[in-house]
């Protein structure tokens, strides 16, 4: 009986300390374990994110008059002006739009930051992703070109609509098509992304200045 509690107390220290390698390394799994899951889980979120690509989040319409008006230099006789080509004249009423969205496929890994039941995630900037007009909706008139060779008309023409889809642009940033595409990605992305992660969402933006994306 003796030799048995000798033999006991004489093990009892590598048992205690097999016990605490034991607790020590379930314990690194189980923290393992978790920080896995967490990273499948942002990486889910990443993926479903870009999949949904450039995501229009507002539209703006437009109804424009634009007028171009080219005068032809005179010849100075002294004694009279000569005008050897007539002044030249378009008038475009054009119908157009413009939309904001957000590029979600620029979303990185570090831009979301897990915290508890909480996701904070920072969107690229708002981008005009298109401006454009209405060729079917928008007519010429007063057009004065008829003195003009077929390619100075051409060119003429060209010009005018290049003008009017600049003005929808310019119209679409001072109506402040950037912020609405903010605020709507708050209405209308972040329910969507608590949808999708089942956790709270906090929406946060790149500070940069906001890109155009011409693709006319």
């Amino acid at each position: 009986m003796i030799n048995l509690v000798k033999l006991i107390l004489k093990i009892l220290p590598w048992l205690l300390v097999v016990g605490l390698l034991s607790w020590m390394l379930i314990q690194e799994k189980m923290s393992f374990s978790k920080e896995r899951i967490t990273e499948i889980e942002t990486n889910t979120i990443l993926t479903k994110v870009e999949q949904l690509g450039k995501m229009e989040l507002v539209k703006y319409n437009f109804q424009e008059v634009t007028e171009i008006k080219k005068i032809t230099n005179s010849i100075d006789f002294k004694l009279f002006k000569y005008k050897p080509l007539p002044d030249s004249k378009g008038v475009l009423i054009s119908q157009g739009s413009a939309a904001g969205c957000i590029d979600l496929t620029r979303i990185k890994s570090a831009d979301i930051q897990s915290e508890g039941d909480t996701l904070y995630i920072s969107l690229p900037k708002p981008e005009i992703c298109y401006f454009k007009i209405d060729l079917e909706k928008s007519r010429l008139y007063d057009l004065q070109i008829d003195y003009m060779r077929d390619e100075d008309r051409k060119n003429f023409v060209q010009e005018l609509y290049k003008v009017a889809e600049e003005q929808i642009q310019k119209s679409a940033l001072e109506s402040g098509i950037l912020e609405q595409t903010k605020e709507n990605a708050h209405s209308v992305l972040r329910p969507m992304l608590e949808s999708i992660s089942d956790k709270t969402i906090i929406l946060s933006f790149e500070l940069d200045e906001p890109i155009i994306i011409d693709d006319n």
